[in-house]
């Protein structure tokens, strides 16, 4: 039994210690925000315990304090790993933000 538990405290802390805070921010500057909020999708919302990957009203975003345009979230994601992820003006997958290809 002690072997069990030694084990999973280990375990538990190895996963811990790979975890990382990261922050979403977008500036809004000049744009007109949605009722339902700014949002953040990708596929780092499993990990981070915000509903299913890529879903794109679960990851809500606070306006900061000071500049008021500029929107962030925190979350604790597992570190060493790529994250893919797009802001979402609302609350539907189609209000998402477009990148332009590179010229």
């Amino acid at each position: 039994m002690k072997k069990i538990i030694a084990s999973f405290i280990f375990i538990l802390c190895i996963q811990f210690s790979f975890a990382k805070k990261v922050q979403f921010s977008v500036n809004m500057t000049g744009q007109v925000i949605s009722a339902f909020g700014i949002h953040v999708m990708g596929d780092f919302q499993e990990a981070a315990g915000l509903g299913t990957n890529y879903s794109p009203d679960s990851a809500l975003m606070v306006k900061d304090l000071i500049d008021t345009n500029i929107y962030s979230l925190i979350v604790d994601i597992p570190a060493f790993a790529k994250y893919e992820y797009k802001f979402v003006n609302g609350d539907q997958s189609y209000e998402v933000e477009v990148v332009p290809e590179k010229a």
